[in-house]
C-alpha cells in the first residue's frame, strides 16, 4: 500500500519540515545525474510522506523515471513486481522476463537495459511502498542497486516501518543510505494544518491537534480537512473524517482479521494503553491463539514499547470506536475492568466500567471522583484529569462541572500536559462560582501565563488568587504568591517583586508550616539581593538552603537551588537542582523538571562543567517544548546562548539569540531572558576582541519594564569591567564593580571572589598592585577549579605583563591558556592566546591544539549523533547551532579519530 499524496497538489506545503530530506536527496539526484549513481531508502510510518518525497524526486530533475509500486496482492507471487515496471517515456521494460527463474540474470538484464538509457539521459527508478514487492523482485532490485556506481541512475526505495520501528523485511536493501522521516516539528505541523484547513483553527486547536497527530503529516491534513466551525473554535475535538484514508484503511484491516485478533484489538481500542499481561488476563484464549498477535502488528494497527500495547494512531483508534458494534466495545470494557480489579487498579476499572454504561447503583459520581483522587495519589495525573472531566459530561449542574473541570485541568497541569490544562481551565472558567473554585481557577490560569503566555497577566491572576486563598488554603496562597513574584523577576518588574515580598512578610505568622517558612524566607532573602542589600540577603537565604535540604516536593527545592545559587554555593545550588529534576520524575510531578534544570545548567556553568551546562538546557529545552512551556524553553535558549558566549562561539551565539527571538522573547515582555542574551551577546563580542560593542550591549542590558536588570547586571560585572577598560570606560566600571564587591564578600564565593581580584587588576593603576591581584585571582581560579575563567585571568595577565616588557613571564601562562581554551573548544580564545604567545615572541605550531586526543563535549555529541544517523541539519536542530559549525566539529572529529567518512566515525563509536 502507497505512502500517499497527503493533500493538496502544490510542492510548497507538501514539504514542510522536510527541508533536511529534501537537501540529501538533492545531493544524491546531482551525483546520479554526474554518472555516479546512487540509492537511498526513504523509511517512516504510514502516513509519514514517503509517496510524496518519491513525486517530488521526479519532478523537473530532468530524469527518465521508471516507476514500480508494491502490491500486498502479488507479493507471494516470485519477480511478478518486476513486470510492473514502468517508464515514463515508453512501454515497459523488455528484457527483463519474469518468468526467468535465475534471479542474477534478471538483475544482469535490467542493468543492461537501465544503462543503455542511462547512456541517453539519467534515469530514476522508484520503489513505491516496497515492502509489498515480491522478496525475489526486492532482492533483484538490491543486487541492481550495488552496481550502479558508475551509470547515471539513482534509485530511491520508499518502506513503510513496521509498528516495532523495524523496515518490513527489507533484508536485500540491507546497507544502502536510509533517510529516516522524524515527525514533523512543532512548527512545521502548525503550518501543515494552518494551510490545510477549511476554517481557520483556534491557537489552542493547533496545539491539540499537533499533540493528537504526532507530526504525521497524513494525520494532520485528514485532521484539517476535517475542521468544521465548531471544530476550529475548540468546542469540539479534532476528528479524523469518517471517509478519509486513513479510517477507511483500519476498518478493512479491522474486518479482515481473524476473530482471535480482532477481539485483541477491541482491548486495546477501548484500553488506549495497556500492559501485554493485562491483555492475555483479559482475553487468555485469543493470547493463546497462534499468530494473533503477529497478525495484528503485520497489519499496522498496533505498536509494542517494551511490556506495553497501544494503538500506533490514537485519531484512528477513536474513530474506530465509533464504528464498532456498542455490544463489542461494552464487553471490551468489562472483560478489562474484571481483570484491572484484580490487579488492585481500581481507578481504571471504575473508568472502563463506566464507559460500559454502569452507573454504579446511583453513585457514578461519586465512584469517578474517588478513583481521580487514588489516580492523583498515585501520581497518575493524566488519568486523574481523564477521570474528572469524565466526571464533569456526567454533571447536571453547571457549578460542579465547572469545579471538576477545573480539576481535570490542575491534574494535567501536574502532568506537564500544558496545552490540555489550558484547554480544560479555558471550559471551565464560566461555570465555576465559589471563591475558592475561582480562587483556584486564577492560580492555574496563571502558572499556565507563567509558563506560556504574558507574564504580567500571569502576575495578576497569582496575586487575585493569593488574595482569596488567604483565608482557606495559605499553604497556597503563599505559593500564588510566590509564583507572581517570579512572574515579576522574569519581566524585569522588580517594584513589583518588592511589593509582592512587603506583603508575604505583613502575612507572616508566628506559627508556620516549613514550607511556608521557605517562602517567605527566600522572599526576603531575595528582595534584599535584588536591592543590593547582599549582607542582609544572607541570613535568610541561607535558612531556604536549609528547609530546602528537607523539602519534599520540587519548587521547594528549586527555589533553594535558587538561594544557594545566589549565595554562591555552587555545588549545593547543582545537586539541589538534581533533586528536584529526580524528584519531579518520581513524583510524577514533570511539568516542574524544565524550572530545575534552569539552576542546573547556571550552577554548572559557573563550576566550568561546561558540557554539563550545555546538555542540561539542551535537555530542559527539549521538555519545556514538549510541555507547551514556551517561557521556559527561551529561558534555555538564553542559557544556551551564555554557554556558548563564554566558550567565545559568536556564530553559534547568533544562531540561539535568533531562535530565542523566534519563540516571542520580545513579544511577551520577558525582561530576564533579553537580559541574558544580551550579556550572552556582549561575552561573545569579548572574546572576538570587540569591547566597545560588548560595552555598548551591556549598556543596553535592560528588562521589559525599561528599568535596569539587578540580577543578571551583578553577575555580568566581571565581563562589564573588561569591556569598560579596553574603552576608557573606568568610572562605570569602578560603579558597576562596587556592586558585584559587596555581592561576592557577602558570600564568600571562592570562584567570584576570583573575578573580583581579576576586575580590580584590571582597574589598577600601579603595576605592583595589579600584580598582586592577578596572583590572588590566579590562586583563587586554582582554588575553585574553575579553569577556563583561570585561562582567561592568565590570558589577561599575559596581556599585561608582555605591555610591561616581560615577555618571558607572559609566555608561561600564555601556554597554559592555551592549552585550556582548546580543551574547552574555546577556539576564539584559543587564537587570542596564539596571538599574545606571538606578540610575546613564541609561535606554537598550528596543530598543536590537535594534539588534545579527547572529543571535546560538543563533539562527542555531535558524533554521537551522525552514529544515529542524524544529517548536520538534523543535528544543528538538536543542538541549536550551524550547519556549518556542525561542519567544522565534524572535520576535527575526523582528524582527531582517524576516520575519513561518517560510516567510519559510526563503526569506530561502536567498536
Amino acid at each position: 500500500m502507497s505512502d500517499g499524496n497527503t493533500g493538496r497538489a502544490g510542492p510548497s506545503p507538501r514539504l514542510h519540515g522536510r527541508e533536511s530530506t529534501v537537501d540529501g536527496l538533492r545531493e544524491r539526484i546531482s551525483r546520479a545525474s554526474g554518472g555516479n549513481g546512487s540509492v537511498v531508502v526513504l523509511t517512516g510510518p504510514r502516513g509519514s510522506g514517503k509517496t510524496t518525497l518519491l513525486e517530488w524526486v521526479g519532478r523537473d530533475a530532468g530524469f527518465t523515471t521508471v516507476d514500480l509500486r508494491g502490491t500486498r496482492a502479488e507479493r507471494g507471487i516470485p519477480l511478478s513486481a518486476l513486470d510492473r515496471m514502468r517508464p515514463s517515456d515508453g512501454p515497459a521494460l523488455e528484457a527483463v522476463h519474469p518468468s526467468e527463474e535465475d534471479e542474477f540474470a534478471c538483475c544482469t538484464a535490467l542493468l543492461r537495459e537501465l544503462a543503455a538509457r542511462c547512456r541517453r539521459g539519467p534515469v530514476l527508478l522508484r520503489v513505491d511502498d516496497a515492502g509489498s514487492v515480491d522478496p525475489a523482485s526486492l532482492r533483484v532490485l538490491g543486487m541492481l542497486g550495488r552496481r550502479v556506481h558508475r551509470l547515471a541512475l539513482l534509485l530511491v526505495f520508499a518502506v513503510e516501518t513496521d509498528p516495532l520501528g523495524r523496515e518490513s523485511e527489507v533484508d536485500p536493501l540491507e546497507g544502502f543510505d536510509r533517510i529516516d522521516l522524524e515527525p514533523l516539528d512543532e512548527w512545521a505541523g502548525a503550518r501543515l494544518l494552518r494551510e490545510r484547513a477549511r476554517c481557520s483553527p483556534a491557537p489552542e486547536v493547533v496545539e491539540d491537534a499537533l499533540v493528537r497527530c504526532g507530526g504525521n503529516p497524513l494525520v494532520l491534513s485528514e485532521v484539517a480537512e476535517s475542521l468544521t466551525a465548531e471544530r476550529a473554535a475548540g468546542l469540539a475535538p479534532p476528528r479524523l473524517p469518517p471517509d478519509g484514508r486513513l479510517l477507511t484503511e483500519a476498518e478493512s484491516v479491522l474486518r479482515g482479521l481473524t476473530p482471535p485478533a480482532r477481539r485483541l484489538a477491541l482491548l486495546l481500542m477501548v484500553g488506549e494503553r495497556l500492559s501485554v499481561d493485562t491483555v492475555h488476563r483479559a482475553a487468555p484464549e485469543d493470547s493463546a491463539v497462534p499468530g494473533a498477535w503477529s497478525e495484528l502488528f503485520r497489519a499496522g494497527l498496533i505498536h509494542l514499547s517494551e511490556s506495553t500495547a497501544c494503538f500506533s494512531q490514537d485519531l484512528v483508534r477513536i474513530g474506530l470506536l465509533d464504528r464498532v458494534c456498542p455490544a463489542e466495545s461494552r464487553q471490551a470494557h468489562l472483560r478489562l475492568a474484571e481483570v484491572l480489579e484484580r490487579e488492585g487498579d481500581r481507578a481504571r476499572a471504575v473508568r472502563h466500567r463506566c464507559a460500559a454504561g454502569e452507573d454504579f447503583g446511583g453513585r457514578l459520581l461519586a465512584e469517578l471522583a474517588g478513583a481521580a483522587e487514588s489516580a492523583s495519589r498515585a501520581r497518575d495525573y493524566c488519568l486523574a484529569s481523564e477521570l474528572h472531566e469524565l466526571a464533569a459530561t456526567h454533571c447536571s449542574a453547571g457549578a460542579d462541572r465547572g469545579d471538576r473541570l477545573l480539576a481535570a485541568g490542575r491534574e494535567a497541569w501536574a502532568g506537564g500536559d500544558t496545552r490540555r490544562a489550558r484547554a480544560l481551565s479555558r471550559s471551565a472558567g464560566p461555570l465555576v462560582r465559589e471563591v475558592r473554585a475561582r480562587a483556584a481557577g486564577e492560580l492555574l490560569r496563571g502558572g499556565l501565563e507563567l509558563c506560556d503566555g504574558d507574564p504580567a497577566t500571569a502576575g495578576r491572576s497569582l496575586a487575585t488568587a493569593a488574595e482569596a486563598l488567604l483565608g482557606t488554603d495559605r499553604r497556597a496562597a503563599f505559593r500564588a504568591l510566590m509564583l507572581a513574584g517570579e512572574a515579576s523577576c522574569l519581566t524585569g518588574d522588580y517594584r513589583g517583586y518588592y511589593a509582592l515580598a512587603h506583603r508575604a512578610e505583613r502575612l507572616r505568622c508566628r506559627e508556620e508550616t516549613a514550607e511556608v517558612t521557605l517562602m517567605l524566607e527566600h522572599f526576603e532573602g531575595m528582595s534584599a539581593t535584588f536591592r543590593g542589600g547582599h549582607a542582609a540577603a544572607v541570613p535568610p537565604l541561607r535558612r531556604v538552603v536549609r528547609l530546602a535540604g528537607d523539602a519534599a516536593d520540587p519548587m521547594s527545592i528549586i527555589w533553594g537551588s535558587q538561594a544557594a545559587f545566589t549565595l554562591g554555593l555552587l555545588e549545593t545550588s547543582r545537586e539541589l537542582a538534581g533533586r528536584a529534576r529526580d524528584f519531579a520524575r518520581r513524583d510524577g510531578s514533570t511539568a516542574q523538571e524544565p524550572w530545575a534544570r534552569v539552576y542546573g545548567c547556571l550552577s554548572a556553568l559557573s563550576l566550568d562543567r561546561y558540557a554539563e551546562a550545555e546538555s542540561t538546557a539542551l535537555e530542559g529545552l527539549r521538555l519545556a517544548r514538549g510541555f507547551g512551556q514556551r517561557n521556559l524553553a527561551v529561558d534555555h535558549l538564553v542559557l544556551l546562548v551564555l554557554v556558548a558566549a563564554l566558550r567565545g562561539d559568536l556564530e553559534t551565539v547568533r544562531v540561539r539569540l535568533d531562535r530565542a527571538f523566534a519563540e516571542e522573547m520580545s513579544g511577551r515582555g520577558l525582561g530576564r531572558p533579553d537580559a541574558f542574551g544580551s550579556w550572552g551577546a556582549a561575552c561573545a563580542e569579548l572574546a572576538d576582541g570587540r569591547p566597545a560593542e560588548a560595552s555598548r550591549r551591556l549598556r543596553l542590558m535592560r528588562s521589559g519594564t525599561g528599568g535596569s536588570n539587578p540580577a543578571v547586571g551583578v553577575l555580568a560585572a566581571p565581563h562589564f569591567v573588561e569591556a569598560a577598560v579596553s574603552c576608557g570606560e573606568v568610572g562605570n566600571a569602578e560603579r558597576l564593580l562596587t556592586a558585584f564587591d559587596r555581592w561576592v564578600t557577602s558570600t564568600g564565593s571562592t570562584a567570584r571572589l576570583a573575578l573580583s581580584h581579576r576586575c580590580h587588576a584590571l582597574l589598577a593603576r600601579r603595576t605592583s598592585e595589579a600584580e598582586e591581584r592577578f596572583r590572588t585571582a590566579v590562586e583563587l581560579h586554582r582554588g575553585s577549579g574553575n579553569s577556563l575563567e583561570l585561562a582567561k585571568t592568565e590570558l589577561l595577565y599575559a596581556g599585561r605583563l608582555r605591555r610591561a616588557r616581560r615577555p618571558t613571564d607572559a609566555r608561561g601562562l600564555l601556554g597554559e591558556a592555551h592549552t585550556i581554551f582548546r580543551r574547552y573548544g574555546a577556539e576564539r580564545w584559543a587564537d587570542r592566546a596564539r596571538a599574545e604567545l606571538r606578540a610575546a615572541g613564541h609561535t606554537l605550531p598550528r596543530d598543536d591544539g590537535g594534539a588534545v586526543p579527547e572529543l571535546t563535549g560538543q563533539q562527542s555529541r555531535i558524533s554521537a549523533l551522525v552514529a544515529e544517523g542524524a544529517t548536520n541539519r538534523e543535528i544543528a536542530e538538536r543542538l541549536c547551532i550551524s550547519e556549518r559549525t556542525v561542519e567544522h566539529h565534524l572535520r576535527n572529529v575526523f582528524v582527531k579519530l582517524g576516520v575519513r567518512s561518517r560510516v567510519e566515525l559510526t563503526r569506530t563509536l561502536g567498536s
